[in-house]
């Protein structure tokens, strides 16, 4: 007996509770459910309503691997599993791509290049989305990844700061696919860490022109970026403070 075909709608529906590990499984199975989880739409339905299942990855020999900690034993063991598997669906090269840096969203990774390149991924879904620019990327790019909420969904971004005689900052949005030139805070800071984020915001640990040592904050907003500083600045050669962090 064939089942019938379900309606699109309620197939949807079904989907967005499946967990990530599984729906990775049903990409080869039908042409429609693969194109389904490309859209950004039901990406964001699934992220908010599919069992959600820890994945704890080390950066690893410019890899990422999957690891598990057993806290029941004395000493506590580390286990790595084999790295994850990361193609440039753009070259002829069939080598792994090496990760020199990741930020984590809502699940998404952006991971950039030993060769300076960012790519957006979830290894749950594979798929992987390599982003373009018209010129080049270089070591003095810094990159985030966040999002700005409206009424309907999240639309999430990618911004990119680079350090030259003067400070430019572009946001990528995936709603548009594009790069976009924004109005830069006033404030110039060179990041010494990678940043986090929470909420769609980034935070960083920098220094300013004055080699304090601060904690910053950027968030884009429309077609700018909202820049704030937060704690007390301290001389960067002292021991680090300890960084308190707003609430949004």
């Amino acid at each position: 007996m064939v089942m019938p075909d379900l309606p699109t709608e309620l197939e949807e529906e079904i989907l967005s509770w499946v967990p990530a590990a599984s729906l990775k499984r049903l990409l080869s199975s039908c042409k429609r459910w693969k194109a389904l989880l490309k859209d950004q739409r039901f990406t964001e339905k699934h992220l908010r309503r599919a069992p959600k299942q820890p994945l704890t990855l080390m950066l690893k020999k410019y890899r990422l691997c999957p690891m598990s900690v057993d806290l029941n034993v004395v000493p506590p063991t580390i286990e790595f599993k084999d790295a994850l598997r990361l193609k440039d669906s753009h070259s002829k090269n069939s080598k792994q791509v090496r990760i020199a840096e990741v930020y984590h969203c809502d699940g998404w990774l952006l991971c950039i290049t030993k060769d300076n390149r960012p790519v957006v991924w979830n290894p749950c879904l594979g798929e992987p989305k390599w982003i373009q620019h018209k010129n080049e990327y270089n070591k003095l790019c810094r990159f985030a990844l966040g999002y700005e909420s409206n009424q309907s969904c999240r639309i999430y971004k990618i911004l990119m700061s680079f350090r030259g005689k003067q400070n430019v900052y572009e946001i990528y949005s995936f709603s548009s696919n594009s790069w976009r030139v924004v109005n830069a805070p006033n404030h110039c800071f060179r990041p010494l860490y990678v940043g986090v984020c929470l909420r769609g915001s980034t935070y960083w640990i920098t220094l300013d022109d004055d080699t304090d040592l601060i904690g910053f904050r950027l968030a884009p907003v429309g077609t700018h970026i909202s820049a704030t500083k937060w704690t007390h600045p301290m001389d960067y050669h002292t021991a680090y403070p300890e960084f308190g962090m707003p609430s949004d």
